[in-house]
């Protein structure tokens, strides 16, 4: 078994390497890569140790999460089931949540009356052409509050959405969790920890992305999203472990 500085300085030189390639896919099946070719025991103490390093380890983990969602990142379901497996051995819950996907906190409902005036006339195919191109900050802000996920991807790729703008479509309440889903998969954004910060709060987001940003937050966002009622009991649960780790204390211990 190798020592915990033997894993902490291998997890940091697989942040560093990860930090030097582009963001996205290619570092993401980096990561995959790399993990794939050792056992789950070991990869699960090398996670851990990631999440422990905080800001430094942010990059890798956040492409690890990225790979977990990849169904083409290599990473198959024999050798994800060994890391649950040696993650729960070795007592790293917050490991283990990176592959539990149980259902949202709070499940999407259509609302009654979602017609926007200005925009019912508009035809889907309308709506995506106009908010990949539209300058309208106000008519921007219409299109993303009725948060149809096709619609909300081409307003992601219009250089006019502001940094505010898209935390607010990733905080709004209720969303659907497809919409939340685009903000977590698009590379100009996830980037962003107020965007990271703000799908982890959000009751309706996927469970599984929120566990897998979790470990990129920094502890002040850690904290309050483990004493938020409003999230599921595993996320409120796996950022407690993040950020007692992180300080080297006993979870609930405060």
């Amino acid at each position: 078994m190798p020592s915990p500085a033997d894993i902490a300085a291998e997890a940091a030189r697989l942040a560093r390497r990860l930090a030097a390639l582009e963001e996205g896919p290619i570092r993401a099946r980096a990561a995959a890569r790399r993990l794939a070719r050792i056992a789950p025991e070991r990869a699960a103490l090398l996670l851990g140790a990631l999440v422990e390093q905080g800001e430094s380890g942010s990059p890798a983990m956040a492409a690890v999460g990225q790979a977990l969602v990849d169904e083409g990142s290599g990473l198959d379901y024999e050798w994800m089931a060994g890391l649950y497996a040696a993650a729960t051995a070795c007592d790293l819950p917050h490991v283990a949540a990176l592959l539990l996907a149980p259902a949202p906190q709070r499940a999407y409902e259509e609302p009654r009356d979602k017609a926007d005036p200005k925009l019912g006339h508009l035809t889907l195919g309308h709506k995506k052409v106009l908010a990949r191109r539209r300058r309208d900050p106000d008519f921007l802000a219409r299109l993303a509050a009725e948060g149809d996920p096709v619609v909300v991807r081409e307003l992601l790729r219009n250089p006019l959405l502001t940094e505010p703008m898209a935390v607010r479509i990733a905080a709004r309440r209720p969303a659907r969790p497809q919409t939340l889903r685009c903000l977590f998969e698009d590379r100009r954004w996830r980037t962003r920890p107020a965007v990271r910060t703000a799908l982890a709060r959000n009751p309706f987001v996927e469970t599984e992305l929120a566990l897998r940003i979790l470990p990129t937050l920094p502890g002040r966002e850690l904290g309050e999203i483990a004493a938020d009622p409003t999230l599921h009991p595993t996320v409120r649960a796996a950022a407690e472990r993040i950020a007692a780790d992180r300080a080297g204390r006993t979870p609930g211990a405060g």
